[in-house]
């Protein structure tokens, strides 16, 4: 490997951790100029005792300065330690101790969506391109756009009304009832919830993979493809899918986010007792240790992703170096 690509692969490392640090930064400033003072949320007085809300400084490290608060807070989130939440004291419990709890429910919800939205989404854009000029490609996508405009709050419920009361007889046929609440061991209460998170996703899927392959269908090498005799078919998949599906890595972190971000509303909607509902619940609570211990966490599995993602791209499009060696 050249010395360029190399250096390429040293930046991007050298940049996670910056960009780590930028946003630990900004978001425990963000929980610091927050309205709410920590003590009265903690002991649920509006003027509680002095000696009191000593201790409660002392037990969660509200003492000192902001740099002083910062440096400890960036010591022990490099030791793991998120810190202790405001409310969950009996006993108390670390904020990585509760997020851990549930975070398994909703990376299950959270895979499942995303493997989906992939799966539906790149056949739509695909089929949607090979039907550039006529009324399906603009009938399809939108279709999706229709469906992607109704907020969460709006699908679930009419969702869950027509699946539990309207189509019951159509799954009971299947041997299965879809339940009306989420129910721990029961398979079937992955439908709602993962068809609210991907339904308002596939439009912007469909739309990036229709557009690149678009791009790549305009290539020389597609158009020698054409001009060799090759079928319609044959040219899509052979050449154009294999390098117009490539930008869908650069995309995922995109994907991710939407998918946390519904994960709140629909958790909580349907009783799903994940990292969504929790954190919904710390919003409403003031638990400032809680959210940020969960947007740090986030930031860490988006940054690592990308990371990876800019790594791994450099060696499956070797264009890239090329890029990199002139810039």
């Amino acid at each position: 490997m050249s010395s360029s690509l190399w250096a390429f692969i040293a930046r991007r490392i050298a940049i996670a951790p910056i960009t780590l640090f930028a946003v630990l930064l900004i978001t425990f400033a963000l929980t610091q100029v927050a309205p709410g003072d920590p003590v009265r949320i903690i002991s649920g007085q509006r003027t509680p005792d002095p000696e009191r809300a000593e201790l409660i400084r002392e037990e969660f490290g509200l003492n000192g300065s902001f740099v002083e608060r910062f440096g400890d807070y960036v010591v022990g989130f490099v030791q793991g330690d998120l810190g202790l939440s405001y409310f969950n004291r009996s006993p108390q419990r670390s904020v990585q101790e509760l997020l851990g709890d549930r975070i398994w429910v909703s990376a299950q919800i959270g895979i499942i969506a995303l493997f989906l939205i992939y799966l539906i989404g790149i056949p739509l854009g695909v089929y949607a391109a090979m039907n550039r000029g006529r009324w399906k490609d603009p009938a399809l996508i939108s279709g999706l756009m229709l469906l992607t405009a109704p907020p969460g709050l709006v699908i679930q419920p009419v969702l869950t009304w027509f699946l539990v009361l309207k189509a019951d007889s159509f799954f009971g046929i299947f041997g299965f009832d879809v339940p009306s609440v989420w129910t721990p061991g029961d398979p079937a209460s992955f439908i709602i919830p993962v068809t609210v998170l991907v339904v308002p996703s596939l439009a912007g899927m469909a739309r990036f993979v229709r557009v690149s392959v678009l791009t790549v269908a305009d290539e020389d090498y597609v158009r020698t493809a054409h001009a060799k005799g090759l079928a319609p078919r044959a040219v899509v998949y052979r050449h154009v899918l294999r390098n117009a599906l490539l930008p869908l890595s650069t995309v995922m972190g995109l994907s991710v986010v939407g998918v946390v971000s519904g994960s709140i509303i629909v958790e909580t909607l349907y009783g799903i007792p994940g990292v969504g509902a929790f954190i919904f619940q710390s919003i409403t609570q003031r638990d400032f240790n809680v959210l940020l211990g969960f947007t740090m966490l986030v930031a860490t599995l988006l940054i690592t992703a990308n990371l990876i993602v800019d790594i791994a791209y450099v060696f499956i499009d070797p264009r890239i170096r090329y890029t990199r060696r002139s810039a």
